[in-house]
């Protein structure tokens, strides 16, 4: 048995064929230049509602950002923050904000290397 294992092994290498890669020819597409993109507006909604047409939170209002760039959502690890940081909670698995003080603040919220600063005020 230990023989037929052996010569299966040894008839499954083909001895014809080469390892070697340095022939290969990489293909890749003449209209991919690796040249970014214009840049594209970023902008912010929170619930849906863009954060510049919305009035100001009040203590207990949640807010889910969402992030865009021009009218395409972008996803990804994110970072999301306010300052100070007394003014709200940051919900650790979703880009929400929970207000629980009154105050003005400003909020960070970043995906890879596009970011938005959005002043706001808390009102009770």
């Amino acid at each position: 048995m230990k023989h037929f294992l052996a010569l299966a092994f040894f008839a499954a290498c083909d001895e014809n064929k080469s390892t070697d890669t340095a022939d290969s020819v990489l293909s890749i597409e003449s209209g991919d230049t690796g040249a970014e993109e214009q840049p594209c507006q970023i902008s912010v909604r929170a619930n849906g509602i863009p954060v510049a047409d919305l009035a100001n939170p009040t203590v207990g209002d949640d807010w889910y950002l969402i992030m865009y760039c021009d009218e395409t959502i972008l996803m990804g690890p994110s970072v999301l923050q306010i300052n100070p940081t007394h003014l709200a909670t940051v919900d650790s698995e979703a880009p929400i904000l929970t207000f629980v003080a009154s105050g003005e603040g400003e909020i960070r919220y970043q995906l890879g290397n596009r970011q938005a600063h959005i002043p706001v005020t808390i009102e009770e």
